[in-house]
């Protein structure tokens, strides 16, 4: 069995984290409805109070393991 890692930071600003929720089906402008409009303007004030810098940093990981039978 072999095994490799991978590893890559992600980095989203204010904008583009909003577009990130607005992508996801569960926060989509079809599933907001007529919420759509009031969304990213409450995205945009709620977000720099969690983190003034801006600037939002995840590290993703994959692993792979690659086996073969006997």
């Amino acid at each position: 069995m072999s095994a490799a890692r991978f590893e890559r930071r992600l980095t989203w600003r204010v904008d583009e984290l909003v577009g990130l929720q607005l992508s996801y089906s569960y926060a989509s402008p079809a599933r907001l409805g007529d919420r759509v409009e009031e969304f990213p303007r409450a995205a945009r004030r709620a977000l720099p109070a969690d983190n003034p810098s801006g600037v939002w940093s995840h590290v993703e990981v994959t692993e792979v393991l690659v086996a073969r039978r006997p």
